[in-house]
């Protein structure tokens, strides 16, 4: 896949993600929008019905008053005769029963005048028409029935603004309020409003959304950190895609030229044409043996690196003398260091270097550490390598003064097949190979490695392998 095309996939992933989400907060918006006017419905309907209940028990006191003053003149509409009328009732029964029943109409009329004049004639004074407590009774009774359960704020105003009732921590400033006139029928009386506010409306409102809010967020998420995924593993793959590519090429590259190297070498030799003495078969033979020794260290590079990734690297432990391993590794490359004009200086200080190890492993570890600091060096090679025990550990340092490498490479260049850009150096050669590998030897030991390392100014990679036995990984 093209790098365009990537980019493509990735814009339109994109735009769809950005769609959704938008989407998503719409429905989420529209669904709080809804849940708020059904709730502000709901509060406006029982506040009238907290009202129409105010009037109803005030008007149940009226008649109850008025009820208990008129029963003693209720009680001589019963029509029941005296000691000697009964000869009168007697000869007129009909007439008696019209006498009371005019009488039960006359009172029923006074009595309905007396209760709309008592009506009529309350006190102006919100106080003496309703105590605090019953307004809260009422109040929660109302929101119980019709299943508000939530803790709520109140007070009753005056048409002046004067507080006349109110609950313990009632504040309504930049609180969002609902109100209602008590006593809307009222011809003569000042006009009085109840107030009320819900403290955790918003959460309330939030949480009424429930299960469908927080799976669409949560599904949201998941599409989100899917889409970032899928980007990053196709950047990903794209990246390893052009390393491959290049540690293809220059495998070939690599591998040709030893061949190239032997193949012209044994044409030399069966050539016919060529006097023997001239051949000189002992610098041929020399030539062919280490070409083939370079072809077969390109060659095992690759398989080790094989055998990593399919985990079946077995460690032949013993004890080994570090310093001795270091000394010949530095004798072998004094030559390539000589032939540039540089030294290789080494300081060997630790004073426990015995280690329980794999000798082979060991060895290429350090090759690789000083052949890149050979091969990434742009003058003449000073290479110092110290030895010191540090904390359990010991440690081999590698200083260089080669090209340096930035902050940003110094995250990767322990990655199979990456290669620092060399900028001018162009003739560096390799499979990008080396550290990983160097990498890969220390965790197996149980250790790491540490990178410290300016651009142009040289590197310095350390080592530390533990000094206390790291278990039994040796091959039977």
């Amino acid at each position: 896949m093209s790098k365009r095309l990537i980019w493509i996939v990735t814009v339109l992933i994109g735009l769809a993600m950005a769609s959704l989400i938008v989407v998503q907060a719409y429905w989420i918006k529209n669904a709080i929008l809804v849940q708020r006017k059904q709730f502000d419905q709901l509060i406006i309907r029982s506040m009238y019905d907290i009202a129409r209940d105010i009037e109803h028990r005030e008007i149940s006191k009226i008649v109850s008053r008025q009820v208990n003053r008129d029963e003693p003149d209720s009680l001589s509409m019963t029509g029941t005769p005296g000691p000697g009328t009964g000869s009168l009732n007697n000869i007129n029964p009909e007439r008696d029963r019209k006498k009371q029943a005019e009488q039960w109409l006359k009172n029923r009329r006074v009595f309905v005048d007396r209760v709309i004049a008592g009506m009529l004639n309350v006190s102006p004074v919100i106080e003496n028409r309703i105590r605090a407590d019953e307004l809260e009774e009422i109040i929660q009774n109302v929101f119980n029935e019709s299943g508000i359960d939530l803790p709520f704020e109140y007070a009753v105003v005056r048409w002046n603004n004067e507080i006349a009732y109110k609950s313990a921590d009632f504040n309504d400033v930049g609180k969002e309020t609902y109100r209602v006139q008590l006593f809307a029928d009222d011809v003569y009386a000042n006009s009085n409003y109840l107030t009320i506010y819900f403290p955790d409306k918003k959460s309330f409102l939030f949480k009424s959304l429930g299960y469908l809010t927080f799976s669409s967020v949560l599904l949201t998420l998941a599409i989100l950190v899917s889409f970032a995924l899928t980007v990053f593993v196709m950047f990903r793959q794209k990246r390893l895609s052009e390393i491959r590519s290049d540690f293809v090429s220059n495998m070939t590259h690599e591998l040709k030229t030893p061949i190239s190297t032997i193949s012209l070498a044994s044409q030399m030799l069966s050539d016919k044409s060529i006097p023997v003495e001239m051949k000189n078969t002992e610098q041929i033979s020399k030539i062919i043996a280490e070409e083939c020794k370079r072809l077969g260290s390109q060659v095992e590079k690759v398989l080790q690196t094989a055998v990593f990734d399919k985990g079946r690297l077995k460690l032949r432990l013993g004890e080994v003398n570090m310093h001795e391993i270091i000394s010949g590794v530095i004798e072998n490359f004094s030559i390539q260091v000589r032939n540039r004009n540089g030294k290789i200086t080494s300081w060997l200080n630790a004073a426990e270097f015995m280690l329980e190890a794999d000798q082979v492993h060991i060895t290429n570890l350090l090759s690789n550490l000083l052949d890149n600091a050979i091969k990434y060096c742009n003058r003449n090679p000073e290479i110092v390598v110290e030895t010191s025990n540090r904390k359990g550990f010991f440690l081999i340092s590698v200083s260089d003064n080669g090209i340096g490498i930035n902050r940003v490479d110094q995250k990767r260049i322990f990655e199979k097949f990456y290669r620092v850009p060399t900028g001018n150096v162009h003739a560096v050669k390799g499979f990008g190979l080396g550290l990983s590998y160097v990498k890969m030897i220390a965790e197996e030991h149980h250790g790491f490695v540490e990178v410290e390392s300016e651009l142009y100014e040289g590197s310095t990679f350390k080592v530390y392998l533990p000094l206390k036995e790291i278990g039994n990984h040796a091959e039977d």
